[in-house]
């Protein structure tokens, strides 16, 4: 009686350990991960071409920014963000998705100022 129950305990715990495991890796699957680039985007008056008031935005990683002039359409640039994330950082699929989220909360505050490069920043978690 008492092997049994031992065993039967035993049994539990295995169960228990391996549900523990699956769950850790599917957390870990599940999470962001913005491969070799870091997603965030700034605002500055003042680019090298433009007016003193005039501001812009632009990807602050040289990787997704390479190639990328400075837009006054903050959309713009948050899709150029977005798509690298796939092209040339070899982001996940969570990570491509999050940017996805924070890109329609951009287009949706319709704002083109230092806050919405901030909101941008923090949907992705910066």
């Amino acid at each position: 009686m008492y092997t049994k129950m031992l065993l039967l305990a035993l049994f539990a715990a295995a169960t228990a350990s391996a549900a523990a495991i699956d769950s850790r890796q599917a957390n870990k699957a599940g999470a962001v991960s913005f491969g070799t680039c870091t997603p965030t985007i700034d605002f500055k008056l003042g680019r090298p071409g433009r007016k003193a008031t005039e501001g812009t935005f632009l990807p602050t990683d040289p990787v997704v920014a390479k190639g990328q002039q400075d837009a006054l359409n903050p959309n713009i640039i948050t899709n150029r963000v977005c798509d690298q994330l796939t092209n040339v950082c070899g982001a996940n699929a969570a990570a491509k998705a999050l940017c996805l989220s924070a890109k329609a909360q951009v287009a949706t505050l319709g704002s083109k100022d230092a806050s919405t490069a901030a909101a941008f920043n923090k949907a992705l978690g910066f």
